[in-house]
């Protein structure tokens, strides 16, 4: 299944092959390595692991899997590859920074358009290529990739990406969590154009979309980039170190909050405490749920993954039913028959064995799972979030109201 943006999990690139401008032009007109700017902090294996465990609890069941994410991080690692972080409070005004990921097609590529796609060849890396040709076009170096989403293998290619680029990852993402669709994005809810657009394929081909007609076209377009070439590279919403500090316009410290989520689970399992409470506290949540699975189905919708999980209470909830809806994520969520939390807060299942969030839908019956929800950032809760991110936009018949509410 793919998720909101599908960030080349499956392309082998080189450490070596990245090797993007590595200056960042200050306001004072000096220069210095983009990876060692001012307040930026190295993320080591440690830090690296707490946060995408964190982020299998941010994932809502989606963002990709978290296996695939460790395999990615400690191939970068072992490759010597630099991470670093930046807060955004450390941007300047004039700064800019910009959100770099890639789109796969999902169509088969027919046979006549793959024997002129081995004739070209493949001659660079487009995730790399679009955020330097959006550079060019604005005439200025990024001084950090912002994150698109919180999942685990959305996270890894993020911080990934930044690595191979040069540059820190802002802390902070687009969400706060993972989502199904592009029109979860804060950019676009502040009102800021994602525009203009970087894109590149892996031939060599740049382009910048400099306007368009409509917001909801983006994905549109790229996709059909994405067919035509199999993948394209994307750098989206190159906003200005003043635009990422105005509040609602980012949601910031989310990779801080993945890895203290990260860090409760690694503590707790290390002291032999409860990992589900200690996760839970780290990130002000509530626990729903405790049980087995007693059934799940999924489906493909349109390139989205669409299912409904059941649960059999256990402990405190044992003789009581759970389920939850899911669309790539987890949207819905009721006990007993009453909805008791909906998105945009966060409702994610946790393995109680591993005590890793579980990606949908790699459920096993009988697994003891349990559930719990975080609030979402406050932007989601506002008009505007609510209209691309409520419950009622994936059309249930129910009013958003907070996790807290629903459950005081």
């Amino acid at each position: 299944m793919t998720s909101r943006r599908q960030f080349l999990g499956g392309l082998a690139i080189a450490a070596g092959t990245l090797t993007a401008c590595n200056e960042l032009v200050s306001g004072e007109g000096t220069s210095q390595s983009r990876a060692q700017s001012p307040g930026a902090t190295p993320l080591n294996a440690e830090a690296l692991e707490d946060a995408l465990v964190g982020s299998s609890y941010l994932g809502t069941g989606g963002g990709g899997s978290l296996s695939e994410a460790r395999e990615l991080i400690a191939k970068d690692l072992a490759a010597g590859l630099a991470f670093t972080t930046l807060s955004v409070g450390d941007l300047a005004d004039s700064d800019r920074v910009a959100c770099p990921y890639g789109l796969a097609s999902l169509a088969p590529t027919s046979p006549e358009m793959q024997e002129r796609l081995d004739a070209i060849g493949e001659t660079a890396e487009p995730v790399q290529l679009a955020f330097e040709t959006l550079e060019r076009h604005i005439g200025q170096k990024f001084a950090a990739v912002i994150l698109g989403e919180i999942g685990p293998l959305s996270l890894a290619e993020g911080l990934s990406i930044a690595a191979r680029l040069g540059v820190p990852s802002l802390d902070a993402d687009t969400v706060g969590r993972a989502v199904p669709e592009i029109n979860q994005h804060s950019v676009k809810v502040a009102g800021i154009p994602l525009t203009p657009i970087g894109a590149a394929t892996p031939f060599g081909d740049e382009l910048v979309i400099g306007k368009l007609g409509d917001p909801t076209r983006a994905e549109d377009i790229l996709r059909s980039i994405a067919v035509a070439s199999e993948v394209c590279g994307v750098a989206d919403s190159p906003i200005t170190g003043a635009q990422a500090k105005t509040k609602g316009t980012l949601v910031t410290g989310s990779l801080t909050l993945a890895r203290s989520i990260g860090a409760a689970v690694r503590t707790a399992k290390s002291a032999g405490s409860d990992p589900v409470e200690a996760a839970r506290a780290a990130g002000d949540g509530y626990l729903l749920f405790t049980g087995r699975i007693a059934d799940f189905d999924w489906r493909d919708e349109d390139g989205f993954l669409v299912g409904n999980l059941k649960i059999k209470g256990t402990g405190e909830f044992a003789g009581q039913s759970f389920e939850t809806d899911y669309k790539n994520e987890h949207l819905i969520a009721r006990r007993n028959g009453m909805v008791v939390a909906t998105c945009p807060d966060l409702i994610t299942v946790i393995d109680l064995t591993s005590h890793d969030g579980i990606n949908n839908p790699d459920f096993a019956l009988g697994q003891s799972v349990a559930v719990l929800a975080f609030r979402c950032d406050p932007l989601w809760r506002s008009d505007a979030g609510l209209a691309v991110f409520g419950p009622r936009y994936f059309g249930y018949d129910v009013d958003y109201v907070p996790v807290e509410d629903r459950l005081s």
